[in-house]
């Protein structure tokens, strides 16, 4: 997700930009292909950090599969995913970040590629007693989110991503979808187990390795 390795070259621009153009040109309802979502990590950078292509097939799958709002935890090459997509369907994304240097970072990039239906929210680390989670930005939320895409905050904080349920579930549909990133972690599948202990809920691995996870309300 964070490398602090900012690389805004016109070069790497430009490239993102023709991925961009590639991915808008895919009729609605179609999914991205696996050659172009591969183009898009690779026209990113941040290895190490950034998200597997498995993860971004699952985020394209869910987005055409859901409705309202779309809330992001943690940015990345997710991001520009994202923004693209809530372009083409007429949706608006609301990404959270602790990193304030990043957020910025991120918003560059998406005023450059003229992606405005995503709002990047420096969202800072605060303390919720138990746990430790994302202070809510100060702009108005949608009570409507019927996706989350989950890959922060770092799950080396105490209580890992649990804040998630706590903190946003009046924010969520009742048909909301969550895709959750490093479900093959022993932190977050007792994360799982843990929500599902306070609210009924389904869970799906996703892929060959269980690397991610769609989880809904029962």
């Amino acid at each position: 997700m964070l490398s602090l390795r900012f690389e805004n070259t016109s070069s790497r621009v430009d490239r993102l930009h023709h991925i961009v153009e590639q991915m808008r040109r895919v009729p609605a309802g179609d999914a991205l292909n696996t050659l172009l979502l591969t183009r898009l990590v690779f026209a990113w950078g941040n290895f190490g950090y950034s998200a597997s292509i498995c993860y971004l097939q699952q985020i394209d799958r869910l987005f055409r599969n859901s409705e309202g709002a779309v809330l992001e935890c943690g940015s990345g090459a997710s991001t520009l995913l994202l923004a693209m997509l809530a372009e083409k369907y007429d949706r608006h994304v609301w990404s959270f970040e602790n990193h304030e240097a990043w957020s910025l970072h991120v918003r560059d990039v998406l005023a450059g590629l003229e992606l405005s239906r995503l709002t990047v929210c420096h969202a800072p680390l605060r303390n919720y007693g138990e746990y430790d989670w994302y202070q809510l930005p100060g702009c108005h939320l949608p009570r409507d989110f019927g996706l989350v895409v989950c890959d922060g905050p770092p799950g080396t904080i105490q209580g890992g991503r649990y804040g998630l349920m706590p903190v946003m579930g009046d924010y969520l549909r009742a048909d909301c979808r969550i895709l959750l990133d490093d479900t093959n972690r022993r932190k977050e599948k007792d994360l799982i187990e843990r929500w599902a202990g306070e609210v009924k809920l389904n869970s799906v691995p996703l892929g060959s390795t269980g690397r991610c996870s769609e989880i809904a309300f029962a």
